[in-house]
This record gives structure tokens, sequence and C-alpha cells, in this order.
């Protein structure tokens, strides 16, 4: 019973590819033509730029804002101890700092962009 389901499996594999690869030269011989570019892919370096810039500083403030979260609660739960509470204010106000940072360098970008590349 095994032998006849593991040539069942072959015989099937060897159909599929088949089928899948006079699919493709069909496709070839009768012209290939490029599939479209999906939404969101640049179609020049100003673009790819802007693009990549809007991610990594997307991320960064992703990221500070969950640290000011994270501050906070260290705050909140530091329970009267003064080296936990200071420790929290810190972190908070580091994560705060890096927004401000974010959202200066995003600024530079744009006016560098819109200046200079555009």
């Amino acid at each position: 019973m095994k032998m006849k389901n593991k040539t069942h499996l072959i015989l099937l594999s060897v159909l599929l590819f088949v089928s899948y690869a006079s699919t493709a030269l069909a496709n070839i011989a009768s012209g290939w033509a490029t599939p479209a570019k999906p939404g969101g892919v640049a179609d020049d370096v100003d673009s790819a730029f802007i693009n990549m810039t809007n991610w990594i500083l997307g991320f960064i403030s992703i990221l500070a804002v969950l640290f000011v979260i994270w501050g906070g609660v260290m705050y909140l739960t530091s329970a009267g101890d003064e080296n936990k509470a200071e420790s929290g204010k810190k972190t908070i106000t580091y994560a705060l700092l890096g927004i401000v940072i974010a959202g200066l360098a995003y600024a530079m970008i744009k006016i560098i962009v819109g200046t200079i590349l555009i």
C-alpha cells in the first residue's frame, strides 16, 4: 500500500511540474509581459529615499512611544523606591527627547529633499 501511495505522489508531482512548465513556456512564447508595480514601490531615487526615511523614522517613533510607556510603568510601580522612580523619569525624558529628535530629523529630510533633490 505504501509503494502505491508513493507512486501516486510521484506521478502527481510530475504532472503538476509539466503543467506549470507548459504554462511558463506559453507565457514566454507569447511575449513576456512585465507585471505592474505594486503600490508603494519607488520609481526613482528620491521616492526610494523618502520611503526609506519614513520607515526608519516611523520605527524610531514607535520605539520611543513604547519607551515612554515603559518609563511610566517603571515610575508607577516604583512603590516609593527613589532609584526606580528616578530611572522611570530618565526613561521618559530620554524617550521624549528621542521623539523630538525623530521629528526634527523628519523635518530636515523633508527640507533637504524638497529643496535640493526636487
